[in-house]
């Protein structure tokens, strides 16, 4: 499609993310609902997958794609852990759900009496009324509080953590206590700082204290609706993905026999450091990093084969994607995923940050390739309702329907992608060019470039080649255009992750 066409259908494509309506297809595809299973991995880079070049081999992964179907240019809502998750769950960027912050590092942590929003409305809450059960494993990341929890927003039982792994530390003060420090006696946080650095670099049980939760809904208790045990001793790290794996397999045997369909957010705290890995995956990998994603392949090879062997492969829709770019400041110790030649990495509104690895798998129903449309985490919650004939009650979205080309190899109804960065919009996609407006610098937060920068990513991924003075038409389109988009955005929320403020 040529970048006029492109730009003259922005406003149509804003007014059909605001306007769309769920498809009822389901039933031409399968006598039955779909089953749905996301399998959410953390800090996990684009190249983390060998058919994307990763050093280390990942035959799960790749049989997954193969299979398939595989998106070389799918991003997520923002290059951090809380507001992407938070896109992926309600299909709307932060600003309108007001899950982000604007200061670092601009994600939920401890001690944070902010949580995820009464008002919106999840995945799973829509699947859940459209009669499917629903779990979740592993990371949260999303408010610690109980009327945070999981359980209180579509899901009827939840097992995991509320935040990072690398959170609630035993050697460190808290997140909370370091943004204090660094304002107060920035000395002293710098000094703490380095003390905490072995529990990254050399972890070991003792010096995390993550707690783990059990949570679900009850029926007849006295004490209310829903149960919240914490599980003594918190969350094992060397053993969690095994833990987690196993209790998925275990959930979908026994599903196999009731009557409705399942959604399950699989949602690993690994790959996220501190890197703690099964023993028998380590030394196996191209590096430390390596032996995690190791074990993370392995686990998505144990639930495909769970569910070919309780004969419900053809009825499940598999989605493999990771909630940013890799944390690049660990890689000198081989502690950072792999991002290829794209430019810089998490946090960031480079692609190295903000496109990330997608697969779907779906037996006998997906056309079979590899798209190099554009899509998004934000199109997961349209094009699932669109597929299980759902009806999601919140129509200002920001994902797209992309189910036409799952399913026929359609192109992408997505052609345009925003970049926001700690609530800012950064940066605009439109067909194969992009224009940068800000860039993400560190605790400084965004700083606004002088003139904003063009780059086609088709031709350079990397983003390495300034188009903006020998291209000005094209930069003209294109800021246009993210002129419309942004003019159509309503008036942001107040951000949740700002515990300092």
């Amino acid at each position: 499609m040529k970048i006029k066409n492109i730009a003259i259908g922005v406003s149509v494509a804003v007014a059909s993310m605001t306007g769309m309506t769920p498809l009822a297809v389901a039933s031409q595809h399968s006598a039955e609902k779909p089953n749905v299973i996301i399998l959410f991995t953390d800090d996990m880079g684009w190249a983390d997958i060998g058919l994307q070049g990763s050093k280390t081999p990942t035959p799960n992964l790749d049989k997954l794609a193969k299979t398939g179907q595989r998106w070389t240019n799918f991003y997520v809502s923002s290059p951090i852990s809380s507001p992407s998750r938070g896109g992926l769950l309600t299909g709307r960027l932060g600003p309108k759900t007001g899950l982000y912050g604007t200061t670092a590092p601009g994600v939920f942590i401890e001690g944070d009496p902010d949580g995820f929003p009464k008002t919106e409305v999840t995945i799973a809450d829509s699947l859940k009324t459209n009669g499917y059960d629903t779990v979740m494993y592993g990371k949260w990341h999303l408010g610690s509080n109980a009327d945070s929890f999981p359980t209180r927003h579509g899901f009827d039982w939840w097992y995991g953590i509320p935040a990072s792994n690398d959170r609630y530390s035993t050697i460190t003060p808290n997140q909370l206590e370091m943004n204090a420090l660094m304002k107060n006696d920035p000395k002293a946080a710098h000094a703490a700082w380095v003390k905490g650095m072995p529990a990254y670099i050399l972890p070991k049980q003792e010096y995390w204290d993550v707690p783990l939760y059990m949570s679900y809904e009850a029926k007849d208790t006295i004490n209310g609706k829903y149960i919240d045990y914490k599980v003594p001793g918190g969350m094992k790290q060397a053993t969690f993905t095994k833990n987690i794996t196993s209790r998925a397999k275990d959930y979908i045997a026994e599903h196999k026999h009731q009557k409705n369909p399942f959604f399950m957010f699989m949602s690993y705290p690994q790959t996220h450091t501190p890197l703690f890995g099964s023993p028998e995956f380590v030394g196996k990998g191209h590096n430390r990093y390596g032996d995690i994603l190791l074990e993370i392949d392995w686990s998505v090879g144990q639930i495909m084969d769970q569910l070919e062997k309780q004969g419900i492969a053809d009825n499940t829709i598999v989605m493999f994607t990771s909630d940013n770019g890799p944390w690049w400041m660990w890689n000198k110790w081989g502690l950072a995923g792999q991002k290829g030649d794209l430019r810089d990495a998490k946090g960031t509104q480079y692609e190295g940050g903000m496109r990330v690895p997608f697969i779907v798998n779906w037996k006998g129903h997906l056309k079979n390739e590899v798209v190099d449309g554009i899509g998004s985490t934000l199109d997961i919650l349209p094009t699932i309702m669109s597929l299980t004939g759902t009806h999601h009650p919140v129509k200002d979205l920001d994902g797209f329907d992309i189910s036409k080309t799952w399913l026929k190899g359609d192109k992408s109804a997505r052609t345009i992608m925003p970049y926001y960065v700690l609530g800012q919009f950064t940066a605009f996609r439109m067909g194969d060019y992009k224009v940068v407006f800000g860039e993400r610098k560190g605790r400084k937060g965004v700083v606004w470039l002088n003139e904003p920068t063009l780059y086609n990513l088709k031709e350079d991924p990397n983003e390495t080649i300034n188009l903006a003075q020998r291209s000005p038409k094209i930069l003209t389109e294109v800021v246009s255009a993210a002129k419309i988009f942004k003019e159509n955005m309503p008036k942001p929320k107040a951000p949740l992750f700002n515990p300092n403020s």
